[in-house]
């Protein structure tokens, strides 16, 4: 019989299948990593979920298998009036395919908003898959206000 399926906080311990859960969403957005690649973000996240207490990921996990997970950060910004000193940016919102439909990215998502906002963020960004678009709206993202926000990226 299989482990009932449980909402909890993401540990060191589980990089490998918080990596594993984030190829699921790369390759969902068409990106596929070199090979190489998996170690490096297994290291990641074993390093910042064991030290970093401003990045957290949470998951649904039956057993050592991880169904579904989500994963932020809290940032310090620049002080504005009327805003608190804390940016969020959640990222990497994946469910594994065979356990997709049930609510799990949903619990994790929220899971990972309600701790970025309880760690005094003020506005949490995210770029949403259109998969995604909807779950996020539902919860009350909407699109930003304001002087329009640009990029820049040096070009590979």
């Amino acid at each position: 019989m299989s482990p009932t399926p449980q909402l909890r906080r993401a540990g060191a311990a589980d990089a490998a299948e918080l990596t594993r859960l984030r190829l699921v969403m790369l390759a969902s957005a068409d990106v596929h990593p070199d090979p190489g690649w998996t170690p490096q973000c297994e290291a990641y996240f074993r390093e910042r979920l064991g030290t970093d207490p401003h990045f957290v990921a949470y998951v649904i996990a039956a057993g050592d298998l991880l169904l579904s997970s989500a994963v932020g950060q809290c940032m310090r910004s620049l002080p504005r009036p009327g805003r608190a000193p804390y940016v969020g940016h959640i990222a990497s919102v994946a469910t594994d395919p065979a356990h997709r439909r049930r609510g799990y990215a949903r619990l994790t998502f929220r899971a990972v908003h309600d701790h970025l906002v309880a760690a005094g963020c003020s506005r949490i960004d995210l770029t949403a898959s259109p998969e995604g678009e909807a779950l996020y709206r539902s919860i009350g993202y909407a699109d930003p206000t304001g002087p329009t926000p640009l990029t820049w990226k040096a070009d590979r």
